[in-house]
């Protein structure tokens, strides 16, 4: 009782004196640029003002704007134009003595001459050449959502049409498909693993390796996505990274459970801006607490500068690094974790980085040119084992890629755009791997192997051409075509892309798309058996129709039907290391995603999909449900701000239960016992629901503010089961014990900006 008295007298000793150095009046800035969206030319003359405020300002000739000496508080920004669509920023948080970057592109108005021009505010803007599937989140939508700890792929796992593997991995499974078949940029860079701790072909993975304060904008398509997009099958994934602001130099420091962190961004000698960004992950400190003999560790480093060099020519070098570090002393039971129940030690280090420069040239009014040059390297080293044997398996594995890719955008008129582009990558890959003699579970005998694979550095190439016809103010037609060349597999493909989008009234809009996507086998994928260096191209037809409807100014709903038809998919048995490409399937199924923007204090969203994945491994063999089938998902998520200082958040999930391969008997072989498994992926693990809640709460300073959140995850403790494990006694009998996603986790986080 004594101590409890004592701890509450600090903490009102420190509320008194954090209350007593409150800034009473302090004030932060708001600078950014406006651009015309298509030709990405800077707009002069676009007035911008602070919604219930008498502050604004116009932009300048280069199209930039600051506003200066606003009140620290929460706020919504509007540009507009006569000419062009008008666009709300929302959830703007003005800080103490900060510069906070606010960025506009605006789409031109279509109007008659006889047409009345009325300057509308738009809270939800897309591009004209991404009719379908298409969603943009903003830097504040990403920072604050419950349940996620700010990572951008947790929030994702929101949208319709994603289904997430638990609280434990971030990754994405997009309408039925697997996370390997998603394409993820950084500002135009491919990243090959864009999550800490997932494994080639795995769909683990913790937390982004993208610091989400680093952001400007997420694009997220989950299908029939553009001519420009290539060598995946189900989504793309596009981080924008924000450039600093060109006034001073701002301070992040941040800590949560995941981590600790620093982000700088500010202006540099030479008309430049520099953001950058490292972490330092505490996993380990988790795994202690739950008493898991893991000690999980990551760095990341993320950096972007940038340069003007006159009115047309704009540099960015941009660069990332992130290291994982995994130790282990000790059998763990996890989620599809063979070798951690059988081996008592694991080393295991992943790296990547990547480094690149975008030049984009305005070399005209009316288009642009971006050209990207970047060298990305990844690599994965193991060694499992016992304590007296840290070797008997293991893996050094390289992947090095150096790619140029241009892109080039030009607006004919009003009624014609064009865009082309041209890609050329090479690859070099090395993989070795070594594994001990092992039994499956089910007794099949896995005889002691050694894979060298050193192939020839081979490479990629690609050209796509796409047209955005308007042959009406309502109607816009897209239509592309893609060629691609890869010379391990000595594969042409032609990918044709077709969009449409009607507007049929002033809410109401019919969009439709239809496309081929081709994804090649990885070199991890060829290096398992020799006959797999005969693997070919899978291939998904997309079809896809929906209505978008404006329900109000901040409310939007839209519904979407879609079919995607796989051949030619990867397949392999679990007793061989041969993969072929007989495999086929398909996923279907209707979205349904209510948006509302941050208005009157309050923002949210309802998403619910209904959807069914197949998958037939060869011709002759049964259709199974693919396993990442879940036929019902939904998802609520809601915010409100109580006051400048005071936010509270919830998220709501559930889904139908994942499809597993259940242990039907057991059977006695050589004088051991082992089990016998019923149809694949037969039986659903129980369905997934869960209820997080997120606090958070501002203080303003003199010179600097201080945020703390509180994010509480599956608040009602709900038990949700993830995995089984199966072992069998002695006398046959069956044990099956059940592996579950986190227990009720608080997660508390802070950050500081000076």
């Amino acid at each position: 009782m004594k101590g409890l008295t004592i701890l509450l007298l600090n903490l009102c000793i420190m509320q008194t004196l954090l209350t007593s150095s409150y800034a009473q009046s302090q004030n932060g800035s708001i600078e950014g640029t406006v651009v015309e969206r298509v030709t990405q030319q800077p707009l002069p003359g676009v007035n911008i003002i602070i919604l219930k405020t008498n502050l604004g300002a116009a932009t300048n000739l280069s199209g930039e704007f600051i506003i200066d000496n606003i009140p620290i508080g929460i706020y919504q920004v509007e540009a507009s134009m006569i000419g062009y669509q008008s666009e709300i920023k929302t959830e703007i948080v003005v800080s103490t003595n900060r510069v906070i970057m606010v960025n506009f592109e605006l789409n031109e108005s279509a109007l008659e001459l006889d047409e009345e021009i009325v300057v509308t505010a738009r809270y939800f803007v897309k591009d004209s050449d991404k009719p379908v599937s298409a969603k943009r989140l903003t830097p504040q939508e990403i920072r604050s959502s419950a349940g996620s700890a700010e990572d951008i792929f947790r929030i994702i796992q929101s949208m319709p049409g994603v289904s997430g593997a638990g609280g434990k991995s971030a990754n994405l499974a997009v309408r039925g498909g697997s996370p390997d078949e998603n394409r993820v940029l950084l500002d135009n860079i491919e990243i090959y693993s864009p999550l800490h701790f997932a494994r080639l072909g795995t769909s683990m993975g913790i937390i982004s390796i993208i610091n989400p304060a680093l952001l400007q904008n997420v694009d997220f398509i989950t299908g029939g996505f553009p001519a420009k997009y290539g060598d995946k099958m189900s989504s793309v994934f596009e981080l924008q990274l924000k450039e600093g602001n060109r006034s001073k130099f701002n301070t992040d420091l941040n800590a949560n459970l995941g981590g600790f962190g620093v982000l700088l961004d500010g202006p540099v000698p030479g008309d430049g801006t520099i953001v950058f960004s490292a972490r330092r992950g505490f996993f380990e400190l988790l795994t202690k607490i739950m008493n898991k003999p893991v000690a999980p560790n990551y760095w990341d480093l993320v950096g972007k500068a940038t340069y003007d060099f006159g009115p047309k020519h704009k540099l960015s070098l941009v660069g990332f690094y992130y290291l994982d570090d995994i130790e282990r002393t000790g059998t763990i039971d996890d989620a599809g974790s063979e070798l951690g129940r059988k081996y008592d030690y694991t080393q295991r280090d992943d790296y990547g980085s990547a480094i690149g420069i975008n030049w984009r040239y305005l070399f005209s009014t009316q288009g642009y040119l971006l050209t990207t040059a970047a060298f990305t390297s990844n690599g994965w080293k193991s060694s499992i084992g016992t304590e007296i044997d840290h070797n008997l398996n293991g893996e050094d594995i390289k992947e090095n890629e150096f790619y140029l890719k241009s892109e080039l955008t030009y607006k004919i008129n009003d009624a014609l755009e064009i865009k082309s582009g041209f890609l050329f990558k090479t690859i070099d890959s090395e993989h070795y791997t070594w594994k001990a003699a092992d039994t499956t579970r089910t007794g099949f005998v896995f005889p002691a192997d050694t894979v060298y694979f050193f192939p020839e550095t081979t490479y990629k190439t690609s050209v796509n051409l796409q047209t955005t016809f308007r042959p009406f103010l309502n109607l816009s037609l897209t239509t592309g075509l893609r060629y691609d060349y890869f010379k391990y597999t000595k594969e042409t493909k032609f990918s044709p892309r077709l969009g449409l989008s009607y507007r049929i009234s002033d809410k109401t809009t019919f969009n439709a798309a239809f496309g081929y996507y081709y994804q090649t086998p990885a070199a991890y994928q060829a290096a398992l058996h020799p006959a797999n260096e005969e693997l070919r191209s899978s291939r998904s037809v997309h079809y896809i129709a929906g209505f978008e409807y404006l329900l109000n100014y901040d409310t939007k709903i839209s519904v979407e039907v879609y079919h995607k038809e796989m051949d030619n998919v990867f397949s392999r048995s679990d007793t061989s290391k041969v993969i072929t490409n007989g495999g086929s399937g398909f996923a279907r199924g209707i979205e349904f995603y209510m948006q509302k923007k941050m208005s009157n204090n309050f923002v949210g969203s309802f998403a619910y999909t209904y959807s069914v994945s197949k998958r037939m491994d060869e011709n002759q063999l049964t259709e199974y449900y693919f396993k990442f089938d879940r036929p019902h998902n939904i998802t609520l998520v809601s915010s409100y701000n109580i006051s400048d200082k005071w936010q509270v958040g919830l998220k709501f999930q559930y889904a139908t239960g994942s499809p597993y391969t259940p242990v039907v008997s057991s059977e006695q072989k050589n004088g051991k016992w082992y089990a016998v498994e019923g149809a694949k992926n037969s039986e659903r693990y129980p369905d997934y629901h869960k209820l997080d809640i997120r606090i958070d709460r501002r203080f303003h300073f003199n010179n600097w503010t201080l945020s703390a959140y509180l994010d509480l995850w599956n608040v009602y403790n709900r038990a949700n089961v993830i995995s089984y494990i199966y072992n069998i006694d002695e006398n046959g009998v069956i044990i099956k014990e059940s592996v579950d996603d986190f227990p009720l986790l608080p997660i508390v986080g802070i950050n500081a900006q000076f």
